[in-house]
C-alpha cells in the first residue's frame, strides 16, 4: 500500500526522478541545484537582447555567475507560463550611468524584474544570492552610519525590484540579499506611474510567496507588499526601509500568511502591518510572531502612524512574542473614530509583547493613543506607566539605553550590533507557544517554504536554542 512507503524512500524516488528528467520538460535537478529550461549565459544583460528596450526572460541563472540589469533599458519580464530560476551564489548587478538625466534610479532608468510567470531564487546559507548596484560610488557606506536618511544612498531606489503581475505564478526567494529597491515606476505604467515601486510586490491571491533567510537593505517605500498571495515570511533582516513612508511588510487584501523570526531595524513606518484594502478576497490576515523590531516608526511623515506592528482597516490575525525596542508606537489595533477604518477586532489575538523604551516619549506610546490596544497576559512593560529604561532585554551587542545624542531617525542600521539575547535576558523562556502558524504554503525545498518555524519559547527573533533568525 502507498501508506507503507516511508517518507525518506519516497523523497529519494522523487529526487531520482527529478535528476533524470525527460528532455521535453526542461526541468531538472543537477548536483543538488534545481534548474528549468536553458542556462542563461554568464554576463548576460537580462533586460536587453541585441539592444532591445526590455526583454522577456526565462531559464536558469547558473550558480556562481554574474548577470546584469541595465538602467539604459526597461524591465526584464518573465512571461505567464515561463519560469526564471536563480541558482545559488548568483549576482545580479544594476549597471548604467551614475550621473546625468539617464543615471541609475532616474525616471525610466530604474529597471525591475516583472514576474508574470514563476520566479525561484534559490540562494543558500553558504552561497547566498545578491541583487545590488555595481558601482561602489552609488552605495551607502556603512562606515558613515548613522547617516542622514535624506542623503543616505540606501534610500535612493536605484532599481525597480521584483514586481508580480495580476496573474503571476509563485515567487520564492531564499537566502538572497536585495539592496536599493524602490525605483520609480515607468511613466508608461497603468498605475503608480512616476511613484516609487514597492521592493517586492504581489497581487495574485492564488500565488504563493516565500521570503526566507533574506537580507533586505534599502528601499524608498514599502519593502514587501503582499497585495494578493499566500505568504510565508521567515527569518529575514530588514534594514533602512522607507525614506518618509513605507513598511517592511505591508499586507493588503487577498493576502494571508505568517511573518515570524524577522529582525527589522529603523523602518520608516510599521515593521509589519495589515489592512484589508484593495477589494480582493480573502480578507487580509497576518500571524506575526517572534520578531525583533528596533527603532521603528520615527521617519513616518504622518503623525500617529507607524512604529512596530499594526492592524487596521479590516485587517485581522495574531501577534505574539514580539520584542519592540525604542519604537515610536507599540503594537497598534485601530478601533475606529478616525479617518482610517477599524481593524477586524473580533478576529485579532495578541499578547506576550516585550516593550522597551529609553524615554517617556516612547513608554507612553506602548499602548498608542487613538488605538484600542490593551495590555495582555504575558506582556513585559505592557502599559504606558512603564519607567523608561525598565527591563532592559539585554542584547549581546546593542547598548541600552542608547546615548541621549542618538537621533532615532538615523538609528536604522545593523552594523556590528548583535541582537541575540544574553544569558539571563528577561525575554528567555517568556514566549507563548500555545498557538500555531497559519502555514498556508506547502513545505518544499524549491517550490515552497523550507521550514515553518514554530512559535518560540523566547520572545524575539533569536532563540537561545539556535533556532529562529540565522543572521
Amino acid at each position: 500500500m502507498v501508506k507503507g512507503i516511508s517518507g525518506i524512500f519516497l523523497a529519494a524516488v522523487i529526487l531520482f526522478m527529478a535528476s533524470c528528467s525527460k528532455s521535453g520538460d526542461g526541468v531538472q535537478v543537477s548536483g543538488q541545484e534545481f534548474s528549468a529550461g536553458s542556462f542563461i549565459q554568464n554576463g548576460d544583460t537580462l533586460n536587453s537582447k541585441n539592444g532591445s528596450n526590455g526583454r522577456t526572460i526565462k531559464g536558469t541563472l547558473q550558480s556562481g555567475q554574474t548577470y546584469y540589469l541595465s538602467s539604459n533599458f526597461s524591465d526584464a519580464i518573465v512571461n505567464n507560463g515561463d519560469t526564471l530560476v536563480v541558482q545559488s551564489g548568483v549576482k545580479v548587478l544594476i549597471i548604467g550611468p551614475t550621473t546625468g538625466a539617464t543615471a541609475i534610479g532616474k525616471q525610466d532608468h530604474a529597471p525591475g524584474l516583472v514576474v508574470n510567470g514563476t520566479f525561484l531564487c534559490l540562494g543558500t546559507k553558504d552561497k547566498p544570492n545578491l541583487f545590488t548596484v555595481a558601482d561602489a560610488s552609488l552605495k551607502s557606506d556603512p562606515a558613515k552610519d548613522p547617516q542622514d536618511p535624506n542623503t543616505d544612498p540606501a534610500f535612493k531606489g536605484y532599481w525597480g525590484g521584483i514586481q508580480g503581475g495580476v496573474h503571476s505564478g509563485d515567487i520564492i526567494i531564499k537566502w538572497t540579499r536585495l539592496e536599493y529597491m524602490g525605483g520609480l515606476t515607468p511613466l508608461s505604467a497603468a498605475s503608480r506611474a512616476g511613484q516609487a515601486r514597492y521592493g517586492v510586490f504581489l497581487q495574485n491571491p492564488s500565488a504563493n510567496f516565500v521570503l526566507e533567510d533574506c537580507w533586505l537593505y534599502g528601499s524608498n517605500n514599502d519593502m514587501i507588499r503582499p497585495a494578493g498571495c499566500k505568504y510565508e515570511i521567515f527569518r529575514n533582516t530588514f534594514e533602512k526601509v522607507g525614506l518618509s513612508a513605507g513598511e517592511c511588510v505591508n499586507v493588503k487584501s487577498g493576502s494571508i500568511g505568517d511573518i515570524a523570526y524577522n529582525l527589522a531595524v529603523g523602518g520608516t513606518g510599521n515593521a509589519f502591518k495589515t489592512a484589508n484594502a484593495g477589494g480582493l478576497s480573502p480578507q487580509s490576515s497576518m500571524v506575526t510572531y517572534n520578531n525583533t523590531v528596533i527603532t521603528g516608526g520615527w521617519r513616518q511623515a504622518k503623525a500617529g502612524e507607524g512604529g512596530s506592528i499594526d492592524f487596521e482597516n479590516g485587517g485581522r490575525g495574531a501577534a505574539y512574542n514580539n520584542l519592540l525596542v525604542n519604537c515610536a508606537y507599540g503594537l497598534s489595533v485601530l478601533g475606529g473614530g478616525g479617518a482610517t477604518p477599524i481593524a477586524d477586532t473580533a478576529n485579532i489575538r495578541y499578547g506576550y509583547t516585550y516593550n522597551y523604551g529609553d524615554n517617556t516619549t516612547i513608554t507612553t506610546q506602548f499602548l498608542p493613543a487613538g488605538f484600542i490596544s490593551a495590555q495582555q497576559s504575558g506582556d513585559i512593560n505592557g502599559g504606558n506607566a512603564t519607567t523608561p529604561g525598565a527591563n532592559n532585554p539585554s542584547f549581546v551587542n546593542y547598548p541600552l539605553p542608547l546615548s541621549p545624542s542618538v537621533n532615532f531617525n538615523d538609528a536604522n542600521y545593523v552594523g556590528s550590533f548583535n541582537f541575540h539575547l544574553n544569558k539571563g535576558s528577561l525575554a528567555i523562556g517568556k514566549g507563548y507557544t500555545g498557538f500555531a502558524a497559519a502555514a498556508v504554503v506547502k513545505k518544499d525545498p524549491v517550490f515552497g517554504v523550507t521550514e515553518i518555524t514554530a512559535p518560540g519559547k523566547d520572545i524575539g527573533a533569536f532563540q537561545t536554542d539556535g533556532t529562529g533568525n540565522q543572521h
